[in-house]
């Protein structure tokens, strides 16, 4: 299922095919794309910190709050932390929010078993969940990667008609 692979996969297909039509999704923004298509997925570095170290800060356990990151709210923030440091803040900002959009959409597809996603939190605490796909399976990553590299191929050799 959507695992990293599969939403940089599915963010590089966006942008080649946005490219064709928009010259703006060049190479240098799609790398802004992908890499946005991973900051909702910052929330599992929790797993990482819970199992080697803890860090409280005022009696509190950071790692209890790390899991908040996958939230759109939480990627609007961290976009726009990363866009500070481009000349570009207004795109590189919208880029990486595309990115982090697809990656919901993505999720948005798994068949949820503990619920499913707080995707207006803090506004509400409505759950969403379509469930299409099963969060175990490997084919939708599997085509994605292929439709990428067919496309990366594609973009290589330019039409000669």
């Amino acid at each position: 299922m959507p695992d990293l692979l599969g939403h940089i996969a599915f963010a590089y297909i966006l942008c080649r095919l946005l490219y064709f039509k928009y010259p703006t999704f060049d190479s240098a923004n799609t790398v802004l794309v992908m890499l946005g298509s991973l900051l909702p997925d910052l929330a599992k570095l929790g797993v990482i910190f819970q199992t080697f170290f803890s860090i409280h800060i005022f009696g509190y356990n950071i790692n209890d709050y790390i899991y908040g990151l996958h939230t759109p709210f939480s990627s609007i923030f961290l976009a726009g932390l990363i866009a500070i440091f481009f000349n570009e803040k207004k795109y590189a900002f919208l880029f990486l929010l595309l990115g982090a959009f697809t990656h919901y959409a993505l999720d948005l597809l798994l068949i949820q078993v503990g619920g499913g996603y707080f995707f207006l939190f803090p506004i509400s605490w409505q759950i969403f969940h379509l469930d299409l796909l099963p969060p175990d399976g490997y084919l939708f990553t599997l085509f994605s990667v292929i439709v990428a590299i067919l496309l990366y191929f594609y973009g290589k050799f330019p039409n000669t008609n």
